[in-house]
């Protein structure tokens, strides 16, 4: 892709001037054995690694008007699309996902800029080649704020979008039938200070087993200051050919949470019901929970006023388990979730062999999942849902029905209720990020509607990438 080659940015104040103008192997069983061999390819592991297919030659473009794509198709996308965007650019000598063809924004779509008194940006107006942190909420939500079992300073988030996502907004006015162009990404990243992170680690374990960097953190409009950060979590979002709304997939440290279900190796069916007795793990090797913590002493929502985190993740790689979904879920479905649990366990056992004999960090960082919609047919103007079990399911829903990422979205995994037990549904990231009927896909981006709101009463910050 080209460069941004110049930005021209303007603050609006009465008119719109310009439009903007983005865990060991183990044998799979007969019952739930993965219908794909979904391995990690080779050519991941070259340098530089090429990114993925996404358009008419992908897996995902029909065939002679049919469907041809497999749920390891969109799982591999997503273990590609992360390894290309955490490689160094050789030539900005910055991860791609910091490099030229993208821009780290806020909430409301807007550039974070250079201080307006520094003597080579008089104006203003140029774009911070520094990472800025200072949202501390999550999913620019009010669900709060995520602490390490003993810090008391929060993550922070970042966001960052490329050229082909700029381009798609820059459309006005949007139609219910226009659609992020393939090729469209949005990033969202979770931080922490790693003095957050020195009651675990070394300063060289830090380094050894995380991506660092350097920030700076905004505390609230006057103090900024420079810290040392280190990568916790990722949502990596892009649009492919036949999925305007987004194959939605996220990764996590692998020292984040202990599952309450989960397996080290193929999928494990659970009939039972979740116990809140139940001790999630003996293990204090986590940044976000106390060993020896039952499942209802630890908090899936969110603990008003803790300066500390003691959490876990219900379901491991988001593949919903144990009753009742068992028992309300179709057979289908459940085969559809065995299948997916066992094609993500098996990628991933795949790409940590590779990742640890090149001895980078990114050995200790794993694929948490990611849903999508199987399209074909699929009427998008009658919206979008995140419900998985009738009588509201959405049946076109594929992948990982119950996902949340541990250190961007805490405290949805359940909404607070892990049984459900007053009107039983399990939701995903469609269930913020769904649409309502006659809306565009594009308002699946939290940011993007953001800015339509900004853009329609002319206050929004305008950048313009030169073609």
């Amino acid at each position: 892709m080209a460069p941004f080659k110049s930005v021209t940015i303007a603050v609006v104040a009465l008119a719109c001037l310009s439009s903007l103008t983005a865990h060991a192997t183990g044998k799979l069983s007969a019952q739930y054995a993965s219908q794909t061999n979904c391995g990690a390819q080779s050519d991941w592991f070259n340098s530089p690694v090429k990114p993925p297919k996404e358009g008419k030659d992908s897996p995902f473009a029909l065939v002679n008007g049919q469907d041809k794509s497999t749920n390891c198709d969109f799982h591999q996308w997503s273990w590609q699309k992360f390894l290309y965007l955490t490689q160094i650019d050789k030539k900005t000598n910055q991860l791609v996902m910091f490099g030229d063809d993208y821009l780290q924004v806020n909430n409301e779509m807007m550039p974070y800029l250079e201080p307006w008194n520094d003597l080579l940006n008089p104006t203003g107006f140029k774009l911070s080649a520094q990472l800025i942190l200072e949202d501390t909420t999550q999913a620019g939500s009010s669900h709060g704020e995520l602490f390490t079992k003993y810090g008391n300073q929060p993550a922070y988030y970042s966001i960052h979008i490329n050229r082909e996502f700029i381009k798609s907004a820059a459309k006005t006015p949007i139609t219910s039938s226009d659609q992020f162009a393939v090729g469209s990404v949005e990033i969202k990243a979770a931080w922490l200070a790693t003095e957050q992170l020195r009651a675990l680690y070394s300063e060289q374990e830090i380094d050894a087993q995380f991506y660092t960097r350097q920030a700076l953190i905004k505390a609230d409009n006057k103090t900024i200051r420079s810290s040392k950060v280190a990568l916790i979590g990722m949502h990596v979002v892009g649009v492919v050919e036949n999925h305007p709304e987004f194959i939605w997939a996220t990764f996590e440290h692998q020292a984040s949470t202990p599952d309450y279900y989960g397996s080290t190796s193929t999928f494990k069916k659970v009939t039972t019901a979740y116990d809140a007795n139940k001790v999630v793990s003996d293990s204090d090797n986590f940044i976000f929970y106390r060993k020896n913590t039952t499942a209802g002493d630890a908090n899936l929502s969110y603990p008003q006023g803790e300066t500390t985190t003691n959490t876990f993740r219900l379901y491991q790689f988001g593949v919903p388990n144990g009753a009742p979904y068992t028992t309300v879920a179709t057979a289908t479905q459940q085969n559809q979730d065995a299948e997916n649990f066992n094609n993500i366990q098996q990628l991933n056992l795949g790409v940590n062999k590779n990742l640890a004999a090149q001895g980078t960090h990114w050995q200790h960082y794993f694929y948490a999942g990611s849903v999508w919609l199987s399209t074909q047919g699929y009427q998008f103007s009658n919206g979008i849902s995140g419900n998985i079990v009738p009588p509201n399911a959405n049946d076109k829903l594929r992948g990982s029905l119950a996902l949340a990422n541990i250190t961007l979205e805490t405290y949805t995994q359940t909404y607070g209720d892990p049984n459900q037990t007053a009107n039983y549904s399990i939701n995903n990231c469609f269930a913020c990020h769904g649409i309502s009927a006659g809306q565009s896909t594009m308002a699946v981006s939290h940011i993007f509607n953001n800015f339509e709101k900004l853009r329609s009463s002319n206050q929004q910050l305008n950048v313009q990438a030169a073609q």
